[in-house]
């Protein structure tokens, strides 16, 4: 039962990152992921709206970009495990990613950002969080109906998510062997790669060296 639970993909909450920033991140134990606790919610997955304000490159054993996201709320990192993220300063993003908390730092691994054009999406994502309607008088388009241009950016040469689809693709329920990974994902540095995931709470061992993901 537990296996089957932990397929289930998480909803992905849209909060603030005031919400992110200043409520009790909780350390699940075995197949359960990790989450912020806002009100009545878990959210181990986050949707937010925001603009880029500063990026900045680092290189360690695992080369990352960093990129700070600003809503107006508060600042949160998101930290992508390889260089080549297509964003600059100043474009306004929607993020859907997962917090994590490493020391007293929070921040959030995206899994899809997505290029907002029009600013009017700042509002009503304001209205969707207070729980507010229009009124319906009211003749400006919902937001179903608003011409945004937007530009989908999927993190697909990131390392860490090729390894991760790797082990979901290999796993028919016990977990996938360190040795299974490394063959089909070919890359030299793959112990460092599970070893990152396994320091963010992205996957943990069923057994020793053999490998699952959190979802």
């Amino acid at each position: 039962m537990a296996e089957q639970g932990s397929s289930k993909r998480q909803v992905a909450y849209k909060v603030y990152i005031a919400d992110i920033l200043n409520n009790r991140y909780v350390k699940e134990e075995g197949w359960l992921p990790n989450y912020i606790a806002v009100g009545d919610k878990k959210v181990s997955r986050a949707n937010l709206l925001g603009v880029i304000v500063s990026k900045d490159t680092q290189e360690t054993d695992v080369v990352s970009q960093n990129f700070i996201l600003d809503d107006g709320t508060g600042r949160v990192a998101l930290r992508f495990f390889e260089s080549g993220a297509d964003l600059d300063v100043g474009d306004m993003v929607t993020v859907i990613g997962r917090p994590r908390e490493f020391g007293a730092e929070r921040y959030v691994v995206p899994e899809v950002i997505k290029k907002v054009k029009d600013p009017r999406w700042v509002e009503f994502r304001k209205l969707e969080l207070a729980g507010e309607k229009r009124p319906e008088q009211e003749h400006s388009q919902a937001p179903e109906e608003l011409s945004v241009e937007t530009e989908d950016f999927v993190d697909d040469s990131n390392p860490l998510s090729d390894i991760m689809s790797i082990i979901r693709r290999l796993d028919v329920g016990a977990g996938v062997e360190f040795s299974d990974i490394s063959k089909e994902s070919g890359k030299p540095n793959t112990e460092e790669l599970v070893n990152k995931l396994l320091e963010q709470g992205d996957i943990f061992e069923v057994k020793p060296g053999r490998y699952k993901v959190l979802e």
